[in-house]
């Protein structure tokens, strides 16, 4: 029989090539250890190890998750204690638990779950919703902070130019754009800016006479 991975089991990062290869050496000197645990023809857990299966030629070994089993309950609990996620790479996946069709929780609860602020699985929803493939799946692998992906689709909503950037100069070329974009602290502020220097510029042209007046109104 083929499995697929549940989406609950592919809302956390996969392993990188050199930890699947490490795994692949394992079973394939000790064999499966672990049972994939699966339902209706679905993996929660194991998806890595059914892929290793596969490359090895070997049958894989599962066990069938019982009906009332809480399956959002087993998939954090194997991955939290078994992987090292950081706090960016823990609010992607509370961001996903908080949108899932059948078994969304709320932002706070997902928050809680995976032991992150609610500000960040905000953050990490907007990642998700507004950012390029590439920026998402670079917060995945922890490669990027989910707060300055969240400050990238802020300022530039366009995600193919998003895109651009990323591949031809990375975090920094991103990092650059967004601080050129990004002059005023709002736009309050901007046009406060703008405005203050375009009475510098008149007050400029004035002769003494005209700003003699102009004092004169003021005060």
């Amino acid at each position: 029989m083929i499995y697929k991975p549940h989406r609950l089991a592919a809302m956390f990062p996969p392993m990188s090539a050199e930890e699947f290869e490490g795994l692949k050496s394992d079973m394939a000197a000790r064999g499966q250890v672990e049972p994939i645990a699966v339902r209706d023809g679905l993996i929660y857990d194991g998806r890595h190890r059914y892929r290793a299966c596969v490359d090895l030629g070997l049958e894989p070994v599962v066990t069938e998750l019982a009906p009332d089993c809480d399956v959002v309950a087993l998939v954090l609990s194997k991955n939290l204690h078994r992987r090292h996620l950081t706090t960016s790479q823990r609010a992607i996946v509370a961001a996903q638990l908080a949108t899932l069709a059948d078994d969304a929780m709320s932002i706070p609860a997902a928050a809680a779950q995976l032991n992150v602020s609610p500000r960040s699985v905000s953050s990490a929803k907007a990642v998700i919703d507004q950012a390029a493939p590439e920026i998402v799946e670079a917060v995945q692998r922890g490669e990027m902070p989910v707060s300055f992906a969240a400050r990238v689709v802020a300022e530039e909503q366009d995600q193919e130019t998003q895109s651009s950037l990323y591949r031809e100069g990375g975090r920094e070329a991103l990092e650059q754009h967004i601080s050129e974009a990004s002059t005023y602290a709002d736009a309050d502020d901007e046009l406060r800016v703008s405005a203050t220097k375009t009475i510098a510029r008149v007050w400029k042209k004035w002769n003494a006479g005209e700003r003699a007046a102009v004092r004169g109104l003021i005060l």
